[in-house]
């Protein structure tokens, strides 16, 4: 070999890492479409029904905010009743606690509370956590806030809890009160996904990018079925 091939060597080096480094990136951006699409089609699943509705109850537009909590109060209480839920009512400190599942084996307290004009839903999905596991739960956290359009995932380190939270304007569902039991409905089925991913990472370590993958797979062949 001459002098002139040898001096060719760290240029086909060269040129090698960097068709390397474009054949990650090329993979790195079609696995990022594929989980772009695979997101879409999960908020697709819990997408907002369009915002004009007709009111249901015209009269409730000119209602002021104490008129609008002692309706959405009425309302939290009769639905409990009427579904025969257990709960609890706490007038005082206007809230209703409900229990429901998060899985087959464990139950927790859903909270809905009247506060400053707003109902605001809350469910603890994850307590007592490790505090050198915070940083894994809170990318686990961001991962299913970026999926959500309903809701936010919480970690609150000094609680040492994970919150699963929803708040809406009290007038909403004093407008329209079917809005009421269904954002219920929406916040618990919600809720047992967040419980079932932070659960799979305590009890398994997985990576939170790979609950994510296998959450939106369960959700799509659940939807198939």
């Amino acid at each position: 070999m001459d002098d002139s091939a040898y001096a060719l060597l760290p240029l086909l080096g060269i040129l090698a890492f960097i068709s390397n480094i474009r054949n990650k990136r090329r993979q790195q951006t079609i696995e990022k479409k594929e989980k772009e699409a695979k997101m879409k089609e999960y908020t697709r699943k819990e997408a907002r029904r369009p915002s004009f509705e007709i009111p249901e109850q015209t009269g409730a537009i000119y209602r002021d905010t104490l008129q609008q909590e002692a309706s959405v109060w009425k309302q939290l209480i009769r639905l409990n009743k009427q579904n025969n839920w257990r709960y609890g009512a706490f007038e005082s400190e206007k809230y209703v606690e409900s229990i429901f599942p998060l899985s087959e084996h464990q139950v927790a307290y859903f909270r809905y509370a009247l506060s400053e004009g707003e109902l605001h839903f809350n469910v603890v999905v994850q307590a007592k956590f490790p505090k050198e596991l915070a940083t894994d739960l809170f990318v686990l956290a961001a991962h299913l806030n970026n999926l959500l359009i309903f809701g936010k995932v919480i970690v609150n380190v000094p609680l040492n809890i994970v919150l699963f939270s929803y708040q809406n304007e009290l007038a909403l569902y004093d407008i329209y009160p079917r809005k009421l039991e269904e954002h219920l409905q929406r916040h618990h089925r919600i809720s047992k996904d967040v419980y079932w991913a932070f659960q799979k990472y305590m009890d398994e370590g997985e990576e939170p990018a790979f609950i994510i993958a296998d959450l939106i797979k369960m959700k799509n062949q659940s939807e198939e079925a």
